[in-house]
């Protein structure tokens, strides 16, 4: 039986997007829900509604002009859209459809189950008595007493509705409302006497709640946020949400600290074709506990207004330095020691780019620099550095370029130019490589504020000459080795030669130059300094060994393992302070690190260094990791660190570190983590906690003894109490950041 007429589409009863897939699925413990089987899938370019015929069947029809009845199993279809009840009444030529008994309605986004519909095909409208419903898109379920539809208009109407993304019937957490309105042209919805109960216990009343139900932006209150913490009190946020244009956005936080006062914290954000950036301030105009007004600002602009030209700008600003530790703000800060301000224009050319960058900062914590000064602001910096293909003779150039204006208070400033061309030659094969190079390092100064018997225009100048050269021995696996049956293993020895002659540079000042770290990578550096201000002298040999063990099938490798060391054959004269002795060893110390993967989940990786002419243990590092997903992880990690003999035991490094976050049941979580610093027998941290999780909510309580420093003599205690309702909110806040921060590989559920 064909009937033509319009279509009825029912409104979804809330907004959301589909879980991706690479995110943690929240709804991985959830029985599928009773109604899911009357899904109907989607189908890609359906014509419009007006296009299609409505299709009926049923075990028995009794058609007249004025009306058709269909009884058994009856069943009434257009596109995507069924509508099944024990009988149906077609009224003609009205086009009404009643059920009496019971009705199932289902398309792609919903299904519904109620005892009485009716619906006018021609004035595409629709009246449903106690109805239950499922929303796939986020799990929900609820329940309505009536429910309207009014597809011209796009709009619907429950009254003395519930939802939730609990399994039916077993609902933990609930919301109730006398009236909810649903507007989809608006795309947004509203709720009258709405209360949120949890184990059938009102937790929040909201007498009237505006909230968005598709996925464009929309203006109105976020759900707030709240926690508590010993320093701050009660501590409650309530956002707003400004939907200022499709690509302009404001978000507006008040937040309440009892034990401080009240905070305003503002976010705007733009979004452009070439053009993207945000703006975010917090200020609070006298913070109870601090004793006066505080504040912050943040503005980040990212841009690229010509082809192969960017711009990035970023300004940061704190008025205290404890500001970040109190607050806990939401601001995108990079790090709580310093804030950066930089002004960056970068080109990209074929084979070169460009940089053009002003840079300051503003310190946070002043004896993290309490030995090398505050870092020198760039203003500016100009940079340039080109690498160009071998030519016909086979000879490949690069060319390094730089000028910086350093200025710093009370101390030492100016301008410095560094050029650092280069020219190589590549001779490769597949069992091995020869690499010579060539370069000249000039490196000149324009210095204010140097001592009267100082020069004020210091140079360096200095040939820079390598050969690298290397072989690769491979063989086919004979046996199993780490699970891997066919496959590769190499062997690859390297030697490395330097030369860089001596250069006096103790009327050089110290800018931004530092002692490179070691790892085996800098077995192979040009220079044993960072920055431009110290040219390490060099007359050395490095040779190392390699060898990798890779799977045939995947061509993963599952093994890495080297070994070098470097022979000198002169003493290195240049330090980074004129009163530092020459370095006499013969050799750098062995130094080794290799990382295996025993399966898809297991991971190993280590190093040893060796003090000079192998006499004692210089530096040592151990990770074990096993990562089966965020929810269950273990790291376990050794350091210990004496490359910097001069320093206070305080300041060495010797630390052990354990995190884990392991299931206990299909409920049941633990999580903790233990970082010690041994040398100083202080406790970095300390974590412990339990996680509830069920299909739709999640419980998490976590007790914590921290130190921000390891030379903070008195540890600071937290507990963290966070509810999670998925599908709607988060009740609790600041533990998410901690885990975060404490356990490598953890990630929050996202819905």
């Amino acid at each position: 039986m064909l009937v033509t007429g319009a279509a009825l589409t029912l409104l979804p009863l809330a907004g959301g997007r589909a879980q991706s897939t690479d995110a943690l699925n929240p709804w991985v413990q959830c029985e599928i829900d009773e109604l899911a089987g009357d899904l109907v899938p989607a189908t890609p370019n359906l014509p419009p509604p007006d296009d299609l015929p409505i299709q009926a069947e049923a075990g028995r029809l009794d058609a007249s002009p004025t009306e058709s009845l269909l009884e058994g199993n009856a069943r009434l279809s257009r596109g995507d859209q069924r509508l099944r009840a024990e009988k149906l009444t077609l009224e003609r030529p009205a086009n009404r459809v009643r059920a009496d008994n019971g009705f199932v309605y289902g398309d792609p986004r919903q299904v519904l189950r109620g005892k009485q519909a009716e619906v006018d095909l021609n004035a595409e409208t629709g009246r449903f008595k106690d109805v239950d419903y499922y929303l796939p898109a986020r799990n929900a379920q609820g329940y309505a007493e009536e429910a309207r539809v009014d597809r011209r208009q796009r709009k619907s109407w429950l009254e003395d509705a519930t939802y939730s993304t609990c399994r039916r019937g077993q609902e933990a957490w609930e919301l109730r409302a006398r009236d909810i309105r649903l507007n989809e042209k608006t795309g947004r919805g509203s709720a009258r006497d709405m209360i949120l109960a949890f184990k059938d216990t009102p937790v929040f009343y909201f007498p009237y709640l505006s909230f968005p139900i598709t996925d464009e932006r929309q203006s109105g209150f976020l759900f707030p946020r709240q926690g508590y913490d010993s320093d701050t009190g009660m501590d409650l946020q309530a956002p707003y949400y400004w939907n200022i244009a499709p690509n302009h956005d404001m978000t507006i936080t008040p937040r309440l600290m009892t034990e401080r006062g009240l905070l305003l914290g503002v976010e705007y954000r733009f979004l452009e074709s070439w053009h993207q950036g945000r703006l975010g301030f917090e200020y609070i105009p006298d913070d109870r506990r601090y004793e006066g007004a505080r504040g912050s600002f943040n503005v980040s602009d990212r841009a690229a207004p010509l082809p192969n030209a960017y711009t990035d700008l970023r300004y940061e600003y704190v008025s205290d330095d404890n500001y970040l530790r109190d607050l806990s703000n939401n601001l995108d800060f990079l790090t709580d020691n310093y804030l950066e301000r930089h002004l960056d224009a970068r080109y990209y050319g074929d084979n070169w780019r460009a940089l053009a960058r002003v840079q300051s900062f503003q310190i946070l914590n002043p004896a993290l620099f309490s030995l090398t000064g505050n870092p020198y602001q760039r203003l500016p910096q100009l940079l340039f550095n080109g690498a160009w293909p071998p030519s016909a003779g086979g000879l490949s150039y690069q060319m390094y370029g730089e000028m910086v204006n350093f200025q710093q208070s009370d101390m030492v400033t100016g301008i410095r130019l560094d050029l650092w061309p280069t020219v190589g030659w590549t001779y490769e094969l597949p069992w091995g490589y020869l690499k010579p190079r060539a370069g000249f390092r000039y490196t000149s100064y324009q210095l204010d504020d140097a001592a009267p018997s100082a020069n004020d225009a210091p140079s360096r100048a200095a040939p820079v000459l390598s050969l690298d050269s290397g072989l690769i021995f491979d063989r086919s696996l004979q046996a199993d080795w780490l699970g891997v049956s066919t496959g590769t293993q190499t062997l690859e020895p390297r030697l490395f030669y330097l030369y860089v002659p001596y250069r006096d540079q103790d009327d050089i000042p110290l800018f931004d130059s530092s002692v490179m770290d070691r790892d085996i990578d800098w077995l192979f550096r040009n220079n044993r300094f960072t920055g431009a201000d110290r040219l390490g002298d060099a007359n050395q040999l490095t040779a190392a060994l390699t060898t990798r063990l890779i799977d045939g099938p995947s061509g993963r490798e599952r093994l890495r393992a080297s070994i070098g060391q470097i022979q000198y054959f002169e003493d290195r004269q240049v330090n980074l302070y004129p009163v530092e002795p020459p370095q006499t060893s013969a050799n750098s110390g062995l130094i080794a690190q290799g990382q295996v993967s025993l399966s898809s989940r297991w991971a190993v990786q280590g190093g040893v260094q060796l003090e000079p002419d192998n006499s004692d243990l210089l530096r040592t590092a151990f990770d074990l990791r096993y990562y089966a997903n965020p929810r269950q992880l273990v790291n376990v990690s050794y350091l210990l660190d004496r490359d910097q003999p001069d320093l206070s035991l305080n300041d060495q490094i010797h630390s052990v570190d354990i995190a884990f976050f392991w299931p206990l049941n299909a409920q049941w979580r633990a999580l903790g983590r233990w970082n010690q610093a041994l040398n100083t027998d202080r406790n970095l941290e300390t974590l412990a906690g339990l996680e509830y999780e069920d299909c739709c909510w999640a419980l998490r309580a976590v007790v914590r003894q921290y130190r921000d420093s390891p030379a903070d003599a008195d540890a600071q205690n937290a507990f963290y109490l966070e509810l999670e309702l998925k599908g709607l909110s988060r009740l609790g806040s600041g533990l998410e950041i901690v885990l975060q921060n404490s356990i490598l590989g953890y990630q929050p559920t996202r819905y």
